[in-house]
């Protein structure tokens, strides 16, 4: 497991007392400097076709690689996670979709490059719109049509996308 970023020396005032700990805030012992870190925004979306199916895509790199995952990503700043999912779907699987609504959002823990991030991970459902998919190599290796019954828990990438994909059943 990778671990939680730590910070040893303060960034304002460069002691070695900072406190970095799971908790917030992040403070320093000096100079009491504090850093909130707060979870970063995520969104991923099913993709429903005219038979149903859903449209999972297969992780190109870590973390996950190899699983199933959706197609979406972290949001940027400035960027609503209704605009952030329609780009993130544009730019790994190169289509268009309607009807794009909420479902839910979970709880995440987002390994990489051994650092641990935590994460709210929204998410929506869609209707395809266009049927020319073109996936970005470097995050996408595949993609795959299943409807949900076909669909195991082991296969998904991250935990919330199974707690998302179990919501559908609700």
């Amino acid at each position: 497991m990778a671990e939680q970023i730590r910070l040893p020396y303060c960034p304002h005032c460069g002691k070695k007392s900072f406190n970095a700990g799971r908790f917030k805030p992040w403070y320093c012992q000096s100079c009491d400097f504090k850093i909130y870190p707060n979870v970063a925004a995520a969104a991923a979306v099913f993709i429903f076709d005219d038979k149903n199916r859903i449209l999972f895509i297969e992780r190109g790199h870590d973390p996950g690689k190899g699983k199933l995952g959706l197609p979406g990503g972290f949001l940027d700043p400035g960027e609503t996670a209704e605009t952030g999912i329609a780009r993130e779907i544009l730019e790994e699987v190169g289509i268009t979709v309607s009807n794009i609504t909420y479902l839910s959002s979970f709880p995440n823990n987002y390994q990489w490059g051994g650092i641990h991030y935590d994460t709210i991970d929204l998410f929506y459902t869609a209707r395809l719109t266009s049927k020319d998919i073109t996936i970005d190599g470097d995050e996408v290796a595949a993609v795959n049509w299943k409807l949900r019954s076909e669909v195991e828990d082991h296969e998904l990438a991250f935990p919330s996308f199974i707690q998302a994909l179990n919501s559908l059943d609700s």
